[in-house]
């Protein structure tokens, strides 16, 4: 498959498929609805704290706890969100109707291996950035299609996670190819969200549905190429 062709095909299912985006644009505006309920009530504490040190020590110790909250759940609302488009995916690549519903009854099937594989993956990944960042991205390279495994193939975590690894050596150089290809893609979806993040209170909101359309269409190209390099016949037919 050709890099142009395989860029123009994912707008296209894209632009097909709007309800793609739904799953993590709905995930960024509850993440974001808990900031701002968490922070609020941290900073009434705060604003009390003036007079009071015993307010300002429990601010400070419910900013903190709040922060972990939303993290938490932000995190699982995103692992799901990123299920949930990646099935949709699958279907709309199929030419079956893609809808909410049925994407999110699969996604709760397959939340255990999901959420292992999320764990197991989060861990390489953080430990990996956390050693000079190269190892980070070497994680990432290999592990890129782990999610796709588990959802589209129904594989466990750890045979999800081998097969990704076996995929990419399989088709390396595809594989630095269409990866430089991703980095590229989110370089320039970094650099509108943050001219979007300029704009008060609206930049928030733009930038919550563009970062919903770059996950959608990144998930998109993901499967595209997971299924492409899977393809006896795409062995001939290098990535260029």
């Amino acid at each position: 498959m050709k890099i142009r062709n395989l860029l123009q095909e994912g707008v296209s299912i894209g632009k097909s498929n709007i309800m793609l985006f739904v799953p993590v644009l709905a995930s960024s505006i509850v993440i974001w609805l808990l900031m701002l309920i968490t922070m609020g009530g941290a900073g009434m504490f705060m604003v009390s704290g003036a007079q009071s040190p015993e307010a300002m020590a429990t601010g400070v110790a419910t900013a903190f706890g709040g922060m972990a909250l939303v993290a938490i759940v932000g995190a699982i609302l995103t692992m799901l969100a990123h299920g949930m488009t990646v099935v949709m995916v699958g279907k709309a690549l199929d030419g079956q109707q893609v809808d909410l519903k049925s994407a999110w009854n699969k996604t709760l099937q397959r939340i255990v291996p999901l959420l292992l594989a999320s764990v197991v993956v989060g861990v390489l990944f953080g430990i990996g950035m956390m050693l000079i960042v190269l190892p980070g991205l070497v994680v990432a390279f290999f592990l890129m299609f782990t999610f796709v495994a588990v959802m589209t193939d129904e594989k466990g975590a750890f045979e999800s996670i081998g097969a990704s690894f076996s995929l990419v050596k399989s088709r390396l150089g595809d594989c630095v190819i269409f990866f430089l290809l991703l980095i590229a893609v989110g370089f320039v979806f970094g650099v509108l969200n943050v001219i979007l993040g300029l704009i008060p209170v609206l930049g928030q909101i733009l930038g919550m549905i563009l970062s919903a359309l770059y996950t959608g269409y990144v998930s998109i190209l993901l499967v595209m190429a997971y299924r492409d390099f899977q393809s006896p016949a795409a062995t001939d037919e290098p990535l260029t």
